[in-house]
């Protein structure tokens, strides 16, 4: 099983995944370059993918369940369609994929000049705001609380934007030009997908909104949906016993 993280992210973003599939299967959770201790800076999705197929082929590990979070899950996408022996099934977690996932939000930040300033405002803003909204979240309770805390990134990046902040921007801007640059090719790439394939989606989620989900579901032949009420666009956090299933699910139906 190979677990590609979101935009940012890091490997360990995979732990509650992980461990709940380490019993009876073998898992690689890896920084994609740019971020993490990968020493490899931030490239193209394209890239992103045939490094990762260079990776199950040195690890012996062809062809495996490819589990792709967010940004992670374009790269699943274009791995799955351009080096197709190397993937024995999919599992698309909120996941890029469809035009509707580009927001103007999106093109803003992949702006020249622009982009890179709001990028670095941005996540200067959040590193600093992030725990109190997290309390924030506690404070609320009820519905209010739970969306908000299913909407916020992990607490912990709060130390790491302050701790490798530049090197993350530098990631983060490279990362989000190539999501606009690339997101016609990952699209097309859709359409040639072959193997198993499980999409999960938060209704909660306003990073990929869940209708993006059901497009990918529905462009690839014979996909599972599955959406799940109140959650948001973090799955690998809030909901790993969900991933864990549907790469069980995937992996029987690949005949493993």
């Amino acid at each position: 099983m190979l677990l590609l993280h979101g935009q940012p992210g890091q490997a360990d973003d995979w732990d509650a995944v992980a461990a709940a599939l380490e019993a009876d299967h073998r898992v690689l959770a890896v920084d994609r370059p740019g971020y993490g201790a990968t020493r490899l800076a931030a490239t193209s999705m394209a890239e992103n993918a045939a490094l990762a197929a260079r990776l199950l082929a040195e690890r012996g590990a062809v062809p495996a369940v490819v589990v792709g979070h967010s940004y992670g899950g374009g790269v699943a996408l274009l791995l799955a369609a351009r080096h197709p022996d190397a993937v024995a099934g999919l599992v698309l977690a909120a996941s890029v994929g469809r035009a509707g996932s580009v927001s103007g939000a999106d093109r803003l930040l992949a702006l020249p000049v622009l982009g890179d300033a709001l990028s670095a405002a941005g996540l200067f803003a959040l590193g600093r705001v992030l725990p109190r909204l997290g309390a924030l979240s506690t404070r609320l309770g009820g519905h209010a609380g739970s969306w908000l805390q299913a909407s916020l990134p992990d607490r912990r990046y709060a130390a790491g934007l302050s701790q490798s902040g530049v090197r993350l921007w530098r990631s983060f801007v490279t990362e989000q030009r190539a999501l606009l640059d690339e997101i016609g090719d990952v699209e097309a790439a859709v359409g040639a997908v072959a193997a198993p394939t499980v999409v999960v989606t938060g209704t909660w989620d306003v990073v990929v909104p869940p209708s993006v989900a059901a497009g990918l579901a529905g462009a690839v032949r014979g996909a599972e949906l599955v959406t799940l009420s109140r959650t948001g666009h973090f799955l690998p956090r809030d909901a790993p016993g969900v991933l864990a299933g549907a790469v069980r699910r995937v992996w029987g139906r690949a005949g493993g």
